[in-house]
């Protein structure tokens, strides 16, 4: 018998069935949630919940999962479960996750983005704090094997102190940008973010030469709703992310430049720089010594077990210990803080936006 027993909400790509679209390796792979937790010996997937029943039924035929509901509500109430991955689109990930903190589960894995607006993620951060559960989210370069030696190097004091971080993607604002945001405040030693200024992207811009193919990625703001709203028959809008700064406790700063087809991070120190290419395939670390004007370099190489299944693990090492996870939800409401303090600066021509952002309800319906 298993010791943990695992609900799964969402039954789409990061469900699981990603996992048919990728090359296997040993470091993306296993990627989706239902793999992750069949590779950990000790949990075991009790059951899946999706509101869609085509979905639900192709999940079902590619994992052999048959213990299948359309609620979940009636799944947490029926199933117990220890942990519970919420893998649903993000605009409809708070009311999950609230309600299997408030039902008894020990451990959520959710995706990201966390939720639609700063007012759902408050209420996830209550709900997560009052019931002791163990939380992670999705943005998992932070339990990468190579990003944590990175960052371990780092904070020993590799390149001196560290003034600024430079990302290099270009993406949408609540689904895909967790995972710069996370990557760059891990890297800087999670510093408490002070400030955002930035713009999102818009139809007509160069950077929205797509915009006619995914409009829904091009979003109109409506402010008698106070809300980003998707085109017809669209329930996402999730605004591509021009160029924005990030201000950090300390003096540090993060430069996110949109950059279509990259995955690449830069952090600038008072000796030297670091720099992680390619997703993480290449990382490297070069000092400047002074005055012999040489220069000293570091590759680092990651080993060990997929992001996904160590995110899985340090759940359940909190459960176990009691220590809080990497992820855990204030560290995940920092980059959440930005998300929405971004689209707050762009409705304000650029202008800067000091955080906690005061205005809770700017409604993003996220994928």
């Amino acid at each position: 018998m298993a010791k943990y027993r695992v609900a799964i909400i969402g039954t789409g790509r990061m469900g699981g069935l990603i996992e048919d679209e990728l090359t296997t390796n040993q470091f993306s792979s296993p990627y989706g949630h239902y793999p992750a937790y069949q590779a950990i010996a000790g949990t075991e997937v009790v059951a899946v919940a999706n509101r869609g029943p085509q979905r639900l039924t192709r999940f079902s035929e590619r994992f052999g999962c048959r213990n299948t509901y359309l609620d979940y509500r009636e799944m947490i109430e029926k199933e117990k479960p220890d942990i519970v991955s919420v893998t649903t689109p993000s605009l409809a990930r708070a009311e999950p996750i609230i309600f299997a903190a408030e039902h008894g589960v020990k451990g959520i894995y959710s995706e990201k983005g966390l939720c639609a607006s700063l007012a759902e993620a408050d209420a996830i951060t209550a709900a997560c704090k009052a019931n002791g559960v163990a939380f992670n989210w999705g943005a998992m370069r932070r339990h990468h094997d190579g990003f944590k030696k990175l960052r371990a190097a780092l904070a020993d004091g590799a390149i001196g102190q560290l003034h600024y971080a430079q990302m290099y993607s270009y993406t949408d604002i609540i689904k895909h940008h967790p995972h710069t945001l996370d990557l760059v405040a891990m890297l800087l030693g999670d510093p408490a973010p002070q400030w955002v200024e930035g713009r999102l992207v818009q139809p007509g811009d160069l950077l929205a030469a797509n915009a006619a193919q995914r409009p829904r990625a091009y979003p109109s703001y409506d402010a008698d709703q106070h809300a980003f709203v998707p085109p017809p028959g669209e329930e996402i809008a999730d605004p591509m992310v021009d160029f924005f700064r990030v201000g950090y406790e300390g003096g540090a700063e993060g430069h996110f430049l949109p950059v279509s087809g990259l995955f690449d991070i830069e952090v600038y120190g008072s000796e030297g720089r670091a720099f992680a290419w390619d997703n993480g395939e290449t990382i490297r670390i070069r000092r400047n010594n002074r005055p012999e004007g040489t220069i000293d370099e570091k590759n680092i190489r990651p080993q060990g077990e997929s992001p996904t299944v160590c995110t899985i693990r340090d759940i359940i090492r909190q459960i176990e210990t009691g220590e809080q996870t990497a992820g855990n939800i204030d560290i995940t409401m920092q980059s959440v803080e930005v998300q929405f303090g971004l689209a707050h600066s762009h409705l304000q021509g650029g202008a800067r936006v000091e955080l906690p952002v005061v205005d809770r309800s700017l409604y993003i319906p996220g994928g």
